[in-house]
């Protein structure tokens, strides 16, 4: 898989084709995970979002780093909640200025 293939990937689509890539069926994943094979296969298919817990089981079940997957969890779920706002660029704009001053803040104590 390549970088730029990637980026174009939901989370759902790319835990999929680790998954596929290892050759292990969903309900081994799952059963690692502790969870019912259906619920994975709808964090795959994007129709439900994974929680951090479950990204955090993943990265283990999938033998992937953790911080890895929870990125790209992240990156999605911010996708999913400003996709249909017109003004979404300003959003992420604003949200930046609004780490770096908290990272400024952390950093001055």
């Amino acid at each position: 898989m390549t970088s730029q293939n990637i980026s174009k990937m939901t989370f759902g689509n790319y835990i999929r084709k680790l998954r596929e890539e290892k050759q292990l069926l969903l309900r081994e994943v799952a059963s690692q995970m502790n969870i019912d094979t259906a619920l994975l296969s709808k964090i795959e298919r994007g129709t439900r979002m994974a929680r951090k817990e479950q990204v955090e089981d993943l990265a283990k079940a999938l033998n992937k780093s953790e911080s890895d997957l929870l990125k790209f969890w992240m990156a999605d779920k911010i996708v999913n909640m400003l996709k249909d706002e017109s003004n979404s660029t300003e959003i992420l704009k604003k949200v930046e200025e609004e780490i770096k001053n908290l990272t400024n803040k952390n950093q001055q104590l």
